[in-house]
């Protein structure tokens, strides 16, 4: 077998520039960065940098009061990703760029992800709109420079970088998901898969009542078993879940009251109504749930939906490392959700929720 190795370059739209200071983010071996990109120069841009061309390139640029300069954010991987492949494919340059071009989709793949995995960390409107992959032989030999591209248009462009979703992106972008840990034990339950597939196809959609249709068959992946009382099932279910015994009722009745919505439009009536807003609303609810889901999974050894609806029916008591799971995605002030656990904790207190 030879190696070859891999080197990504993948612009992130929606994310804002990390401030000085903040400690570097990074998902897997990717690493969060910020660079410039001279617009002056187009002949030379054109030529020898094919991000000019992408049609979205107003929108994931950047610009700053009092710099004329312009920024984009992406992910690198410092050290070269290494890949086996046959000696056969491995044998010259030609036979390793045959390799690569019949292999694009599975090495695309292989930064995509962060996608999914920094939507459901942040719930923020993430694209990653174009990859440079360069890559290099065993010797570290340059071989050639693939580019892919993605259309994309946002909806809510203008307000990316609001308070509220700057604040979002500063406090949740402490918490690190391992996504191979999570692929590799939630693989059995395709439901589960389907139901984060569903997920990442509301971020990809313009229009906003097929948006909230995406989120609700991510629900009805996980908890609607047996096609009957799907609402009551879904609001049922979705209220438990997300473990939060002060709302649980508010929670079921907002859930209901969104469905009741998705219903309407599914049965043709008008869609005022299906707001952005109330897709904002539904996602936070399902991204949480999809968490929660493989936090319980995980640590509890639940294997699918009906072992996930067993347990949620039973109100078994959760484990400590299940209860700090949880009670991470929902905080923002750390300092304080570190303290009030520890205090629990040496309290003897096992209710940490």
């Amino acid at each position: 077998m030879k190696k070859l190795k891999l080197k990504y370059e993948a612009v992130v739209y929606g994310l804002y520039p990390r401030e000085k200071g903040e400690k570097d983010y990074s998902v897997g071996e990717f690493v969060f960065k910020e660079k410039q990109i001279d617009l002056t120069k187009y002949k030379e841009i054109y030529t020898d940098n094919p991000y000019f061309i992408n049609s979205n390139l107003r929108y994931w640029c950047n610009q700053f009061a009092g710099d004329e300069n312009h920024y984009y954010c992406c992910f690198e991987n410092d050290n070269p990703i290494e890949i086996e492949v046959s000696n056969k494919n491995g044998a010259s340059k030609d036979k390793i760029k045959k390799y690569v071009e019949k292999n694009l989709d599975e090495l695309r793949n292989k930064v995509l992800y962060l996608e999914k995995v920094l939507r459901l960390v942040t719930n923020l409107d993430i694209f990653i709109p174009v990859i440079k992959l360069e890559v290099y032989d065993d010797k570290m030999e340059f071989i050639e420079k693939v580019f892919f591209m993605q259309d994309f248009t946002p909806l809510n462009h203008a307000s990316r970088f609001s308070e509220n979703n700057l604040k979002l992106q500063s406090d949740r972008l402490r918490l690190n998901i391992h996504w191979d840990s999570m692929t590799k034990i939630m693989s059995t339950n395709k439901e589960y898969i389907r139901a984060l597939d569903y997920f990442n196809q509301s971020f990809s959609v313009n229009n906003i009542p097929v948006k909230l249709l995406c989120l609700f068959a991510s629900l009805e992946s996980l908890f609607n078993y047996d096609k009957e009382k799907i609402a009551e099932k879904v609001s049922t279910y979705t209220s438990k879940l997300i473990f939060d015994k002060d709302k649980k009722d508010e929670i079921y009745s907002r859930i209901k009251k969104l469905y009741d919505e998705r219903s309407k439009y599914i049965h043709g009536q008008s869609t005022d109504r299906i707001t952005y807003a109330l897709y904002e609303e539904l996602k936070e609810f399902v991204r949480v749930v999809l968490l929660n889901y493989w936090f319980v999974s995980m640590y509890n050894e639940v294997k699918n939906n009906r072992e996930m609806i067993s347990f949620l029916d039973e109100e078994k008591p959760l484990n400590t490392n299940t209860q700090l799971a949880i009670r991470a995605i929902r905080e923002t002030d750390y300092t304080k959700f570190y303290s009030d656990v520890r205090e629990k904790l040496e309290n003897g207190d096992t209710d940490i929720l």
